[in-house]
């Protein structure tokens, strides 16, 4: 699933809605081997849903009495449990008890059968939707309001639960003018005789019901094809007639998408790829061989990224899928870290570090306003599973882990995850004990500090104590690591530094292994150090980011996610700097001081600027979150703070009033660190 941020804040703002509490999990109780369901899809105007479902089941416990599933707030018409006709059954408009005659033990197997008819209850992002002024009906299977998240009870009778898996037949009876997509592979279509066609689709793999579908329409249909080992794999995509020229263009890059995925973790598993219009405003959904897409498709980076990133799922997700919410990063987040892989093969290596980037700036700017504060991966609260961690803190961890072990070992170790437990669910515990295990690498430190607490850890150099030796410099190197909303330091972090000389054309990369909030290490360079920067490239998720600036010319240069927008009035020869932004606290005031420094990030300017070149930047005041508890008793002034190294003192660089708007332009910027601040004579 990809969401548009818009829908993705709306959504969260509203809060959860629990829909189905029972006092055990049905997954634990029965196991669905086959769905086999009709529907009746015809009534738009009363927008009423028509369904009989045939599900084979098998006990997993001893005399059991009747057989719980979901389904939300239908009639029920009809109940039969082995072909034979109930009078009775216990419903909540949630919750359905089917009484059986005679108990099941462990392995003992059944059918039941369900017709039931009525409005599929609306859902923010998920469930079943009518148009009638587009003649368009489709669903969505997961649901991000409602948990448990799995959203096949909102149209069939369903377990709901990511664990569970099955095999589908799905009948869809349509007017004869419109076309009803389904799962895997189309077997029949039939005509009534009536003016209305039953469409059969069969889906072979067990798959989760959040990834069944249908989406019901007046559709062409774009065919390609890619060739696979012993079989040429189809390529379905179902349009509205006026999306048909753009959407050749937009869906022509989904045979090279398989195959990049699949040089590196093996052929795509279904019977089928397809894509499917429909009118969902919020994003993408992953649905096995019918992924539902936004209408009108355009060849762009932004809508070709919704193409990319439901059909990795393929892998990541539909064939291996999490175990509980709280896993989702292994769905989500991998998915995303995956995008980078494609962009490499699809695009370039620059279009991937971009999006690599873009996940770890995303992540540290965005967390506060979209999901309300920082959260661990692992046993990520529901209410929170599709936020802004579990794709982007996700991605950007595993980009990391990307750097730690390098392709040669992580790219194997992701195929034979996916190998290994195809067609099944995997908890993160599990993830990360299969990678140690393939990598020979203890990746204990690694989870324990970015998948199982929440928020990053920093790093910044203290200072550098520099010896001049024979054939060089020898160098004693203080760190100090620090936290953005993280409960523990890191243990055995590798942190990347790149070491400059006066000129910043010469320079030294290094690599230290940090454990503590203050480690010191000693390393030997050919010059003398003049600057520094910790992790240039962002390849670890570090709650800092980095930028590096090439200014060759007088200009404005915005640097979207910083809060800062540097413009150069004057330059003479070119000039490289780097820009950090830190999302972490900075060094408090050496002496007493009635100035109060922003408590939540600062920045930081790293190079050589020489007196040719005038610098000035524009600081933007986030009144909403960053530096909402810095304004909170609305001062008339903001200060920008400056020092040049971590051993100086604050001291006032600008200041403004935020009657003329909430940034400060500060001139005459030099190399050193930037915060905001506040005069206060009286604060508690």
């Amino acid at each position: 699933m990809k969401l548009l941020p818009k829908i993705l804040l709306a959504c969260l703002l509203t809060g959860q809605t629990v829909h189905a509490q029972t006092e055990f999990r049905i997954y634990d109780t029965i196991q669905v081997t086959h769905h086999n369901l009709h529907f009746d899809i015809r009534n738009f105007k009363d927008q009423t849903l028509y369904g009989k479902a045939d599900i084979s089941i098998r006990s997993k416990m001893d005399n059991l009495k009747y057989v719980p599933l979901l389904l939300r707030q239908m009639e029920i018409d009809s109940i039969w449990v082995n072909g034979s006709l109930l009078s009775g059954y216990q419903y909540n408009d949630t919750l359905l008890r089917i009484p059986l005659v005679s108990p099941l033990n462990e392995g003992d197997k059944s059918v039941v059968s369900i017709a039931y008819h009525g409005t599929p209850p609306a859902a923010e992002f998920g469930g079943f939707l009518f148009n009638d002024s587009l003649r368009m009906a489709y669903n969505m299977g997961a649901s991000i309001n409602d948990i448990p998240h799995s959203y096949g009870r909102g149209w069939f009778p369903a377990v709901d639960d990511f664990r569970s898996r099955s095999t589908f037949d799905l009948h869809f009876r349509v007017e004869s003018g419109l076309k009803a997509i389904g799962n895997g592979l189309l077997k029949d279509t039939v005509s009534n005789g009536d003016g209305t066609t039953t469409w059969h689709w069969t889906v072979n793999q067990p798959i989760p019901e959040y990834l069944v579908n249908v989406a019901v329409g007046d559709y062409r249909k774009i065919e390609m094809s890619h060739r696979q080992v012993g079989r040429t794999l189809p390529i379905d995509i179902y349009v509205l007639p006026q999306e048909v020229e753009n959407a050749r263009e937009a869906y022509a890059i989904v045979p090279g998408i398989l195959e990049s995925m699949e040089k590196r973790f093996g052929e795509y598993a279904f019977d089928r790829v397809g894509y499917v219009s429909v009118n969902s405003p919020g994003g993408a959904m992953e649905h096995v061989g019918n992924i539902s897409m936004p209408m009108n498709p355009q060849p762009t980076l932004d809508y070709q990224l919704y193409i990319i990133h439901e059909l990795i799922h393929g892998w990541f997700g539909n064939k291996v899928t999490c175990a509980t919410a709280g896993d989702m990063w292994l769905n989500e987040g991998i998915t995303t870290f995956c995008q980078e892989l494609v962009f490499q093969d699809l695009f370039s290596q620059q279009e991937a570090k971009n999006d690599s980037e873009g996940n770890l700036l995303f992540v540290l700017s965005s967390s506060l306003n979209y999901d309300g504060g920082y959260y661990p991966l692992q046993g990520m609260p529901q209410e929170h599973t599709y936020g802004i961690a579990t794709y982007y803190k996700g991605a950007a961890v595993m980009h990391t882990l990307r750097y730690y072990l390098g392709d040669d070992l992580l790219i194997p170790a992701l195929k034979d995850y996916i190998d290994t437990f195809a067609f099944r669910h995997v908890t993160t515990d599990e993830f990360k004990d299969f990678l140690s295990a393939h990598t020979g690498k203890n990746l204990d430190d690694f989870f324990n500090l970015w998948i199982k607490q929440p928020g990053f850890p920093a790093f910044e150099i203290d200072s550098i104590v520099s010896t001049q030796v024979n054939d060089g410099y020898k160098e004693t190197i203080f760190l100090e690591q620090k936290l953005c909303h993280a409960n523990e330091y890191g243990h055995n972090v590798r942190v990347p530094i790149t070491l400059f000389d006066e000129t910043g054309k010469e320079s030294t990369e290094i690599e230290v292994t940090a454990t503590g909030e203050k480690p010191s290490f000693m390393t030997q360079t050919p010059f003398k150090p003049a600057y520094w920067v910790v992790n240039r490239n962002n390849d670890v998720a570090l709650a800092s980011f980095t930028r590096q600036l090439s200014i060759n010319n007088p200009g404005q240069y915005s640097l979207p996610g910083y809060n800062l927008e540097l413009e150069c009035k004057q330059v003479k020869d070119p000039v490289n700097v780097y820009l950090q932004h830190y999302w972490v606290t900075p060094d408090a005031m050496q002496t007493k001081s009635d100035i109060l420094l922003s408590d939540t990030h600062y920045w930081r300017i790293a190079g050589h600027i020489p007196a040719s070149c005038s610098l000035s930047g524009t600081f933007t005041i986030d009144k909403k979150y960053l530096d909402s508890e810095l304004l909170k008793d609305g001062p008339e002034e903001v200060l920008v703070m400056y020092r040049p190294t971590p051993s100086d003192n604050w001291q006032e660089h600008s200041a403004g009033s935020l009657e003329q708007g909430y940034f400060i332009v500060a001139d005459n910027l030099k190399p050193g660190e930037y915060c905001l601040a506040v005069r206060v004579l009286n604060r508690n």
